[in-house]
């Protein structure tokens, strides 16, 4: 499983466009829903990163959620419930293509919470695949840093973070986490300007 910061809508859109393997991105539920895109998107794309006001926000986010809704369904995003029973829906999903030894990708921030000039507090709730991982196949999940840096174009993929399910799984959550973002936060602040060109390095 990747895990990458957000900055908006432009990390998600050249991982997903650049990345040299497939993958399978988790996404809000509302984009992948005909009725809840619109609204969605307007507030949290067309006015916030477009910076259109209603009622032309409205309209815009209405004709973009068309193609939002069905580019989720060709590349098989994986719709996230958060505090919702269809959260087993997620794990379901996201299992499936784990056990085909295929990758996930996520973009876990808060953008309520700041935790340094890069990036946001993660939401944590992702680890808890972990474990489901462990019990179906006997194997340790990695969760493999992606630092996007959208001035200099430049994506940074890390050393992994493996999952230890002889730990406390309270404990490991917040050791994945806590090192996750470090270590996102180090290979963002070390990126140098790579010129025009997109570039994917490994640590």
């Amino acid at each position: 499983m990747f895990v990458s910061n957000h900055h908006g809508s432009y990390a998600p859109i050249v991982t997903l466009a650049t990345f040299p393997m497939r993958l399978y991105p988790w996404v809000e539920h509302q984009t992948t829903d005909w009725k809840l895109c619109p609204d969605y998107l307007r507030k949290d794309f067309v006015e916030k990163e477009l910076h259109l006001k209603p009622p032309l926000s409205k309209m815009t986010a209405w004709l973009i959620s068309k193609a939002c809704v069905i580019l989720m369904k060709v590349i098989q995003a994986i719709p996230v419930y958060e505090k919702s029973m269809k959260l087993a829906t997620t794990w379901k999903c996201s299992m499936k293509h784990l056990k085909r030894k295929e990758s996930l990708i996520i973009f876990p921030e808060n953008d309520a919470v700041p935790l340094n000039d890069v990036i946001h507090k993660f939401d944590q709730g992702f680890v808890g695949l972990a474990p489901v991982y462990y019990e179906k196949t006997g194997r340790m999940l990695d969760f493999v840093p992606v630092a996007v840096h959208k001035t200099e174009k430049v994506i940074k993929i890390g050393q992994p973070v493996s999952f230890n399910p002889k730990e406390k799984f309270s404990a490991e959550r917040e050791r994945i986490a806590t090192a996750l973002q470090n270590r996102i936060t180090e290979m963002y602040s070390s990126i140098r300007s790579s010129g025009s060109k997109l570039l994917i390095t490994q640590n």
